[in-house]
């Protein structure tokens, strides 16, 4: 505990004080005494940089995507490429354009009926890949990239295949949701992209697209309000793989079952014997079973057992006549 001044402690300490004696305060070290301390702001509203996302069966929608479009890409372009998922991510929608060059095709989507919009961004390798394709170009080693953003003539060149992704868009989200996606404009510039506000959150849904070329990117921007809607579907268990749509399948399989061929075997019972009492058989030699005579047969399908039998005969052949199920005490 300290000690407390006395009344004439502090009556000398506040004269010292007035005659300049003693300073008022203490004197703040100099920044190179110090050295210099940077303050940095804390945000405790939004997250900054990337952040990651977890939402349950999303990776299956996305690998079919990547799978459609990569297809749907070969085919426009009539070369093989190859497209994969690589990750997802939640940006700030401001932060994320902030990344961008400037030289890439953002086009903006629609994706009815859900509220929001999207956006397609092709890199500006992959943009200039295509279009120097599209043209007739033939080579292989990359693109020459003119360091510029695109032409209103380029990004109309691209369109064909944002529309092919728009389509693989449907066919992916459709077990989940009838989604009907489709190109409003492609732009360069990502002032002109404005399709939620500043600080809302969005999911960048990352893909690479690799052929003869380097790999490039392209990236699918999503808000992450627009998926809101679709969790609990996500999150069930049949929702990537609905019963209705296996449906039609399943009974096609269940006709040509019912048509197969398959193979019934009586059997009263097995024996065990040495190849040495084999090959001392001889005629009229009499082997014991192990059973009684009223015994029932085992009816095998496949050589599995199935039911029990009794032997008879039927419009003078042999026959049994099924009394119960192998495995059930008694017939039934």
């Amino acid at each position: 505990m300290e000690r407390i001044l006395s009344r004439e402690e502090i009556a000398e300490l506040l004269s010292a004080v007035h005659g300049g004696d003693l300073p008022a305060k203490t004197e703040e070290p100099s920044p190179s005494q110090a050295g210099e301390r940077r303050i940095t702001r804390l945000d405790l509203v939004s997250q900054q940089g990337p952040r990651h996302y977890k939402l349950e069966n999303l990776d299956l929608t996305l690998d079919a995507f990547a799978r459609n479009f990569g297809i749907s890409l070969t085919n426009r372009l009539q070369r093989s490429v190859a497209v994969r998922r690589d990750g997802i991510e939640v940006h700030d929608f401001d932060a994320y354009l902030d990344q961008l060059s400037g030289r890439e095709a953002l086009a903006v989507i629609r994706l009815d009926p859900l509220r929001w919009r999207g956006l397609i961004i092709l890199s500006e390798n992959l943009s200039f890949y295509i279009i120097e394709h599209l043209l007739g170009g033939v080579r292989d080693s990359g693109p020459i990239l003119p360091g510029r953003p695109l032409t209103v003539i380029e990004t109309n060149l691209l369109r064909g295949a944002i529309t092919d992704a728009c389509l693989d868009l449907d066919k992916a989200f459709h077990p989940l949701e009838n989604l009907e996606c489709s190109v409003v404009k492609i732009e360069s510039s990502p002032r002109l992209v404005n399709i939620v506000p500043a600080d809302a959150a969005v999911l960048a849904l990352r893909f690479s697209v690799s052929g003869e070329f380097r790999t490039d990117g392209l990236t699918l921007l999503i808000p992450q309000a627009a998926m809101e809607p679709l969790k609990e579907k996500m999150r069930a268990r049949n929702a990537a793989f609905p019963e209705t749509q296996d449906r039609p399948w399943q009974l096609h399989l269940e006709q040509e079952i019912k048509q197969m061929d398959i193979g019934l075997s009586a059997r009263l019972t097995t024996l065990n014997l040495t190849v040495r009492d084999i090959l001392n058989f001889q005629e009229g030699d009499v082997l014991d079973l192990g059973c009684t005579v009223n015994a029932p047969l085992q009816v095998l399908a496949e050589g599995q057992k199935k039911f029990l039998a009794a032997a008879g005969a039927h419009q003078g052949k042999k026959a049994v006549r099924i009394i119960g199920r192998a495995g059930l005490n008694g017939p039934t």
